[in-house]
């Protein structure tokens, strides 16, 4: 067990550094390409916290067990804004412009309604997947090429004089941080509870799920306390659209993903419920007040109970 809790010590600090190098990277990036803190979240951010998700479900379609892609982006999409906004929030309080994500949220519910139609066969085959995989090039362009994303005043205040290539290599030691860190702190964690004689089933849908998340929680906590909330929220949303196209369209493009209906009646819902509350917390007074980010963190808990 011992060694357990060294692993879950060397994963924390590896993904505190891993988030803190994403977001002084992300930010310069932005400063270059005079692009808003919003679109380096939505964009490279999001896309680098979502590689475990990637990994193991790609990892899992090689092995023969693609049907835990749908499981594993779902449970993670919920987990990006029950626990991953609700407990950043709730450390440190984070600002979202409802005039600043309504494009993007929009995509993504969208993109949710789009998912829950290839679902309703029971499976997701190819074409679907080379279709949703065709949506996340399109967004990405559409993202960075948007008039509505103009830079914002804190970019000016970034150090110009870092050179490109050393903010490029900031931002991949950062995902490379990350993916290692959430690794072995999966690691620790499963060691422990095995120590504990926790159940195989127990340990895979809490906490390998919950592991694949910690890269955007890291980050988002991270850039939450440097008080870049635009980078946060970036993260957050952009990642749930990463999930959805690239690793459920990736995954389903090498073999086609089995979903069972009765996810279309408890976790799709959940899921889809959890990016409609992004609306009215974007409209209250802002930053978001603790209540509401403790009633995300008890939300997500009740979708845990539930599950059991």
């Amino acid at each position: 067990m011992s060694i357990g809790f060294t692993y879950l010590i060397i994963g924390s600090v590896v993904l505190f550094y891993g988030a803190d190098w994403i977001i002084k990277g992300g930010s310069q990036l932005a400063k270059y390409f005079g692009l808003s803190s919003i679109v380096i979240g939505l964009t490279v951010v999001a896309f680098g916290t979502s590689l475990p998700e990637l990994v193991v479900s790609l990892a899992a379609a090689l092995e023969g067990s693609p049907t835990i892609a749908v499981g594993n982006v779902i449970g993670s999409n919920i987990a990006n804004v029950g626990l991953v906004l609700g407990l950043s929030s709730l450390v440190f309080p984070i600002t979202i412009k409802f005039t600043q994500i309504k494009i993007d949220l929009g995509i993504y519910m969208i993109v949710c309604l789009l998912f829950t139609y290839f679902c309703m066969d029971g499976e997701i085959i190819r074409m679907e997947g080379l279709i949703l995989f065709a949506c996340i090039i399109a967004y990405t362009w559409f993202a960075i090429r948007h008039p509505a994303k103009k830079k914002d005043p804190q970019i000016d205040q970034i150090n110009p004089n870092v050179p490109l290539s050393k903010t490029l290599l900031l931002i991949l030691f950062g995902i490379l941080s990350l993916s290692f860190g959430a690794n072995i702190f999966i690691t620790g964690a499963i060691d422990i509870a095995r120590y504990f004689g926790i159940s195989e089933v127990v340990i895979g849908m809490t906490i390998v799920a919950l592991g694949t998340s910690l890269p955007e929680l890291a980050t988002s906590v991270i850039a939450a306390f440097r008080k870049e909330s635009a980078i946060s929220i970036g993260n957050i949303i952009g990642s749930n659209l990463f999930n959805l196209l690239s690793v459920i369209g990736l995954v389903s493009m090498i073999s086609p993903l089995e979903s069972p209906v009765k996810i279309i009646h408890f976790e799709i819902p959940y899921m889809v419920i959890y990016g409609l509350v992004l609306i009215p917390i974007s409209l209250m007074p802002q930053p978001i007040h603790r209540g509401s980010a403790l009633l995300l963190l008890l939300g997500y808990g009740m979708f845990i109970f539930q599950m059991f």
